[in-house]
């Protein structure tokens, strides 16, 4: 693929937005730096940021000798999340996922 701006040839690159802590891919061009997407590589940004945008902010909390968290009251009734309520914490290539049980 050469570049629109320069005519160099453009290499694919893995970079990171580090104030969101998102990887993407993109084309960059030897020369010149420009870099530019193709719509597959856009699209994957986009499904990230969505997943950002639908996140909350939770609270840890020290309980005993563990970790506790705090699920917002929204969140919880929607999956009908009660005090003394069990579930599964499953480490996941992202973080840690909680599932209701």
């Amino acid at each position: 693929m050469k570049c629109p701006i320069c005519n160099g040839e453009m290499k694919k690159v893995k970079d990171m937005i580090r104030q969101d802590g998102i990887s993407f891919e993109a084309f960059q061009c030897d020369f010149c730096g420009e870099e530019i997407m193709d719509m597959k590589q856009l699209k994957s940004l986009a499904n990230k940021y969505r997943k950002i945008r639908k996140a909350k902010e939770i609270v840890f909390a020290k309980w005993g000798n563990s970790i506790a968290v705090r699920i917002p009251v929204k969140i919880a009734a929607e999956y009908k999340i009660k005090s003394g309520s069990n579930g599964i914490l499953i480490k996941d290539k992202e973080g840690i996922k909680i599932i209701p049980a």
